[in-house]
């Protein structure tokens, strides 16, 4: 066909009508997650108070830079809550919404080739182009929407030395880059030869551009002007408010789209410009066991998640030094303290272990997070109407059932290991630092509480396989009662719904040490604090996670197959 953007608009119509809720889900995710923060620094760093010297302290941080990107103020003094608010969110917003963005443009081109879908409607008139047009057409006026929406949201708030020009730059830097590495999936995908390549390669280079930047940032910044991912942050929204890295991610995308168009239009649909990998004469050793099979399927997806949460790890180990300046200087704001779990009258040990707890349910989220998508392969490979291969061999379902669960089961184990590790190796050289027996004794009791929302998800791919995405509202539950239950005082009866609430505990033991000085012998009072697990109900919960997992298997022995 001569009209490559024919049928354009009914392209558009129909990805609309097909992604709607996504949309909404969408938009509302960038506001809880980027907006919220606004308000939440605000009352982190009231005005008048000290709060903001240790926290501009803090940002000086090479651990925090290397996360975040460095800030351009220059002084304690200048330092507010618009200023960290704008050190810290973007690049971590970007990175979240560009993998979305990813995503979403790979599902709806390449992935539907792959799927047949694209050459069932090339039969009819439909120009070469465009499916690809609507997909741009469409995530370019989603993020114009979020750009307006979350400009709006974070104005509202009324936080102070955040005028609206800056609320609006903040925000057009997310969309533009939403928007960037959404094109750049578009390029990839014409490349690669199916939808996981390109989705790999497309996540890919943006974790090596952010590992690029981390030694730009800190060693050379002027070199971070290279990298599309600085672009992010080098706008120095709220201190210099700089468009050009606006309009120069703009600039790039629409390069990259242009590209895109070209390879596309020179290709045949579901043909790649790489050719397909022929595979292996002889299947490897992980092909040649069923659950060798069921990791190396997601093996790329293990590396990046474990990545992340290591990260995550660190994030959180680089600030355990600075907890106690920070607390100190906040004064009367009890919101700092509650934000972190710390109690009032905490000092020295007892506050780093309480702010450990808040840092262990973080991880211990994210870890179940990664263990769930494993899991859910479970039901997901089954509507694909793949397991029926399966099941053509000798192969019972007891050993399927047990296969994802356990694999499940151990990589939460590591995952949350990762991000304990992370937390040791950050902080490892400080004067007080903990070690990593002590810190593995106290953060791995939460995977407790992993395993049990794992029994959960079993049983429900078991009984209710068509169901299984509600145990991310369970999950929801439990990090919003673990985050803000205690601050917003929750009554007991709501918090005990909560799995990790009732695992472990700070404790206290006090001690004399006998010293002497040239006035003779005295007593020093040395007081402990560590993380000890609530061993009853450990295994309470470990034991109702066994029973589930028996009572899934018999389940899921029993019942039919399910597809679509």
């Amino acid at each position: 066909m001569n009209k490559p953007f024919n049928h354009t608009l009914m392209m558009m119509k129909s990805l609309f009508k097909r992604d709607k809720f996504k949309y909404l889900w969408w938009v509302l995710g960038v506001l809880l997650y980027a907006a919220s923060g606004a308000g939440k620094f605000e009352a982190a760093m009231p005005a008048h108070s000290t709060t903001a010297a240790s926290m501009f302290t803090l940002f000086q941080n090479p651990a925090l830079v290397a996360l975040f990107g460095p800030t351009s103020v220059k002084s304690a003094t200048a330092f507010n809550a618009a200023t960290a608010f704008g050190g810290i969110m973007p690049l971590m917003t970007v990175v979240v919404f560009a993998i979305i963005s990813i995503v979403y443009v790979v599902n709806r081109t390449r992935k539907d080739e792959d799927e047949g879908i694209a050459e069932l409607l090339r039969s009819f008139q439909i120009g070469k182009l465009a499916n690809t047009t609507a997909v741009v057409i469409e995530l370019f006026l989603l993020h114009v929407v979020i750009t307006l929406a979350l400009a709006g949201t974070i104005a509202a708030q009324n936080v102070p030395h955040m005028p609206i020009s800056s609320d609006f730059l903040f925000a057009a830097s997310i969309g533009a880059q939403g928007f960037l590495w959404g094109m750049l999936a578009l390029l990839l995908m014409n490349i690669f030869p199916e939808a996981g390549a390109a989705k790999g390669a497309s996540i890919g280079i943006l974790g090596g551009f952010y590992i690029l930047r981390m030694y730009s940032d800190i060693k050379a910044v002027h070199l971070s002007w290279f990298n599309p991912l600085s672009w992010s942050y080098l706008t120095d929204v709220y201190v210099k408010d700089n468009w050009l890295p606006v309009f120069l991610t703009l600039l790039l995308a629409v390069i990259l789209l242009v590209i895109a168009y070209l390879l596309e239009l020179g290709r045949d649909v579901s043909a790649g410009y790489l050719p397909e990998s022929t595979g292996k004469a002889h299947a490897g050793f992980l092909h040649k066991t069923f659950p060798g099979f069921v990791f190396r399927q997601q093996r790329v997806a293990v590396i990046g998640w474990l990545i992340g949460v290591f990260v995550m790890g660190i994030t959180y180990g680089s600030m355990i030094g600075q907890i106690g300046n920070l607390i100190s200087s906040a004064g009367s704001n009890n919101y700092m303290t509650q934000a972190m779990g710390i109690s009032v009258h905490a000092t020295g040990n007892l506050m780093t272990q309480q702010f450990l707890t808040t840092v262990f349910l973080v991880i211990s989220m994210i870890s179940v997070c990664f263990a769930i998508t494993s899991l859910q392969r479970l039901a997901s490979e089954e509507r694909k109407n793949r397991q029926e291969q399966l099941y053509s061999f000798p192969l019972s379902r007891l050993k399927v059932y047990a296969t994802y669960t356990a694999q499940a089961w151990i990589l939460g184990v590591i995952a949350q290991f990762a991000g304990i590790l992370g937390i040791y190796l950050v902080q490892m050289n400080s004067k007080s630092a903990l070690s990593l027996a002590s810190l593995l004794s106290a953060g791995m009791i939460s995977i407790v509480g992993n395993c049990f929302i794992l029994s959960v998800l079993g049983l429900m791919i078991a009984f209710v396989p068509r169901f299984t995405s509600m145990i991310w509202a369970y999950v929801g539950f439990t990090f919003f009662v673990g985050e803000i239950g205690n601050m917003l005082k929750f009554p007991a009866t709501l918090m005990n719904l909560d799995v990790y609430h009732n695992l472990s505990k700070v404790t206290q033991t006090t001690s004399k040490v006998l010293k002497h000085s040239s006035s003779g012998y005295t007593y020093d009072i040395q007081i402990t604090a560590k993380t000890v697990a609530i061993w009853n109900n450990v295994w309470l919960v470990l034991a109702l996670a066994i029973i589930l997992v028996i009572v899934g298997f018999i389940g899921y022995r029993r019942r039919d197959m399910i597809s679509g």
